[in-house]
């Protein structure tokens, strides 16, 4: 009986190891979310359990650029991201097993007034809020399904969420179509519904938006990398996970006036993971 029992024990300690070794990433924002780096310098490790989701098979992949669909308004990356350095470094440094949900928009605006061309936007009268919890909850249904003897029947949930935005509303900030404070009060509701969605204790972890190379354009970015820092102060569970994108066009980082290089994206994505494990210890 005292050998059943230890066996039991064992076994119970087995499957609560392999049930905290899921981490479930959703990752939002514009084009420097979605990536239009190099997928030939993207990182990428075979033997490594990093995982996307894909909604139009409803299934998961291994983790490689270009990541993501066009599919539920969100596209996929031209031909680089962050997303697999860090999904990769994360795994290396926390031996957990790495799953990412895409939900990212070329063009996007968080205000419905920053909005170009009908490309989205992430307001209440958007539909990418909307679309990104769909595509995350069809992702958190499909990995449980998948874990669920692994489990001692708790669900996996959110684990963070990864915001890469800000440049649309920053060349609407420098033209004065829309005010920092309306910025400001579009991204504390953005925060709250993702927190009222998916639980107040997930962490939103922001990566400041860069510079552009446009003089009245780089205004407005400034002003939105000092709201995103603003917000991260006044809000709980709520960080800038990546602060250097305002260096990187005296690195030569950038691929354009506005978007980042792989080089860029291999920076954010390796040291958002030392980020995100770092929070995991406080």
């Amino acid at each position: 009986m005292k050998k059943i029992l230890l066996l039991f024990l064992l076994i119970s300690v087995f499957i609560g190891c392999k049930k905290e070794e899921v981490k479930l990433f959703l990752v939002a924002g514009q084009r420097n979310a979605m990536g239009v780096g190099d997928s030939l310098t993207s990182v990428y490790k075979s033997n490594r359990p990093c995982f996307e989701y894909n909604s139009l098979s409803n299934e998961y992949e291994i983790l490689k650029d270009p990541i993501g669909q066009n599919h539920l308004h969100f596209q996929t990356a031209k031909s680089g991201s962050f997303l697999p350095a860090f999904g990769y470094t994360y795994n290396e440094i926390s031996n957990k097993k790495v799953y990412i949900v895409q939900c990212a928009k070329g063009g996007s605006s968080l205000t419905a007034q920053a909005e170009i061309k009908n490309w989205g936007n992430w307001s209440a009268t958007g539909n990418l809020f909307q679309s990104s919890v769909k595509k995350a909850k069809q992702a958190l249904k499909k990995i449980n399904e998948e874990n669920q003897d692994n489990s001692l029947n708790e669900k996996i949930k959110l684990s963070a969420i990864l915001w890469s935005q800000g440049e649309n509303d920053g060349q609407a900030v420098a033209r004065n179509q829309i005010s920092i404070q309306q910025y400001k009060t579009a991204l504390r509701e953005l925060i709250k519904k993702y927190q009222n969605t998916f639980g107040e204790s997930v962490p939103f972890i922001i990566i400041e938006t860069g510079t552009h190379r446009d003089s009245l354009n780089n205004v407005g970015y400034t002003k939105i990398r000092l709201a995103q820092q603003d917000i991260a102060k006044e809000l709980e569970n709520v960080f800038i996970g990546y602060s250097e994108t305002a260096s990187f066009q005296e690195k030569g980082w950038l691929k354009d006036p506005v978007h980042y290089n792989q080089t860029a994206l291999n920076d954010i994505g390796t040291k958002l993971a030392y980020f995100y494990k770092n929070l995991e210890k406080e």
